[in-house]
């Protein structure tokens, strides 16, 4: 079972994410201020880590609770009418705001095992890559960075449902790792887990040149064809 120590780290990863590519524009003359990307490729990026918070929101706090209702009401106001990065920064404001009663003990996350988060990433956030791909108006860097998330919370889960330990800052490499010493994951697993997150990290930082529409399809037939390889990898560990 995932611990709420473990869940109150993720909120923080989220909302430190939701604030990053963003610079504050001033308006002036009582217009009102608001956020923009600082580069105008980051916003496919930007919209990812949206799309990625929210799912958090509506695992731990509740589809219908009023944390989840209220991020997804932010975000498609654009914030107070502002922009998508202000929406999307709003987001952060809320899982904050939920983090703290969570820690406060206040409230409980919902209870949600290794195997249902599996199942989220393989469901809900890969539709959601395949819509975003199907997109032509999104920028493909959007798709790339939301399918390295649902690899790196499949990769996660495992390593929490076998109780394995990582001697690296937590991701996808030190996860991935972490599976191949205890032989859940092969050498070539391990090599493809390598090339998915570096087309996830080129997403993640701009390097919106090196990215197209053709490799985030690739990269959403690869992660697909991951996690059913990673489910019979585990079935087979016992």
């Amino acid at each position: 079972m995932t611990s709420d120590e473990q869940i109150l780290k993720w909120a923080e990863g989220h909302i430190a994410q939701l604030k990053k590519d963003m610079v504050w524009m001033p308006r002036g003359h009582g217009y009102g201020d608001y956020w923009q990307a600082a580069d105008p490729t980051a916003q496919g990026s930007i919209r990812a880590r949206a799309a990625a918070a929210l799912d958090f929101l509506e695992r731990f706090a509740g589809s219908t609770s009023r944390w989840a209702q209220a991020a997804h009401q932010v975000y498609e106001k654009n914030g107070e009418n502002q922009t998508m990065e202000s929406g999307a920064r709003a987001i952060g404001d809320v899982i904050q705001e939920w983090s703290d009663l969570v820690r406060s003990g206040q409230i409980k996350p919902a209870f949600v095992d290794a195997l249902g988060l599996r199942g989220v990433a393989s469901t809900d956030l890969m539709e959601q890559v395949r819509a975003l791909n199907a997109d032509a108006a999104v920028n493909p860097a959007a798709s790339i960075v939301l399918a390295g998330a649902a690899l790196e919370i499949v990769l996660r889960s495992a390593v929490e449902q076998l109780g394995l330990t990582t001697s690296r800052t937590p991701g996808i490499s030190a996860y991935a790792e972490a599976l191949r010493a205890s032989g859940v994951l092969g050498r070539q697993d391990l090599k493809d887990i390598e090339q998915m997150a570096g087309l996830r990290n080129l997403a993640a930082h701009g390097r919106v040149e090196d990215l197209s529409r053709e490799r985030a399809g690739v990269l959403e037939q690869q992660v697909n064809i991951f996690l059913r390889r990673l489910e019979e990898a585990l079935e087979r560990h016992g």
